[in-house]
């Protein structure tokens, strides 16, 4: 089964920002998706495009970004309350359901399994994210924000407030809460079984945490400890000294 993506690429076609946009990764190239940070809440909606691929990220793993401004500041304005935020990237770069066709680079939840959606629900809700990323280009042009990269605050039942969008339409926990640190994950699409699980696997690094304290969305990823790479190496050796042995 093939998802339709026509609107999609209409949509797209059709947003000039003079700004930079969003960039979702539709031209086919894997990983040049940008980071954007999300929060919500029920009476709005805040995103800011970091700046930062999923490739740099990959390469990197730290980041250190104030959300703090005009925007920020609408957000907060609206008046909400339990706020929850995300980090993500939507890359969908093909058309079905074979690996790396469809891409998330994404926070999760506590308690939610690094797989647990289904190929159909996925691709259905990461297509969604970016029509939803173009439609925050687009509304980000109209209000001139004149910002390096968009960022755009959206209140409750107006276009491009984001509510619906995050935790994958309702089927995959993202999101955490001001103060909480979230691993990162990078998901496909396993096969064409649309029932089936997708796949899974540590995004940028297993000891990467990001955080959100209410001003600043903040990624570090720990070096190991010289130590580390010691019993790392030593373990190697010993791996290898009985492979030798046993081939002697």
């Amino acid at each position: 089964m093939k998802f339709k993506t026509i609107a999609l690429a209409a949509l797209l076609a059709t947003t000039g920002s003079a700004f930079a946009e969003i960039q979702t990764g539709q031209t086919g190239t894997f990983g040049e998706a940008e980071l954007v940070f999300i929060a919500t809440n029920a009476k709005g909606s805040f995103i800011k495009d970091l700046g930062i691929t999923a490739n740099a990220f990959q390469a990197n793993g730290n980041f250190n970004i104030s959300v703090q401004g005009a925007e920020w500041d609408k957000f907060v304005g609206f008046g909400g309350s339990d706020t929850k935020w995300t980090v993500l990237a939507a890359n969908p770069i093909g058309f079905g359901f074979e690996p790396g066709e469809i891409n998330l680079f994404t926070t999760v939840g506590a308690g939610q399994a690094a797989n647990g959606i289904n190929n159909q629900l996925f691709n259905d809700a990461v297509n969604n994210l970016a029509t939803a990323f173009a439609i925050s280009d687009d509304i980000s042009t109209n209000a001139g924000n004149g910002v390096a990269n968009i960022e755009l605050a959206q209140a409750s039942g107006t276009d491009g407030y984001l509510d619906g969008y995050v935790n994958l339409a309702g089927f995959y926990k993202q999101v955490g809460l001001v103060g909480e640190s979230l691993t990162m994950s990078y998901l496909t699409s396993s096969s064409a079984d649309s029932t089936a699980l997708v796949l899974a696997s540590s995004y940028a690094n297993a000891s990467t945490q990001v955080t959100f304290n209410g001003t600043n969305i903040a990624a570090v990823t720990a070096v190991p400890e010289p130590s580390t790479y010691a019993l790392l190496l030593a373990g190697l050796c010993a791996v290898g000294f009985m492979v030798r042995r046993r081939q002697s």
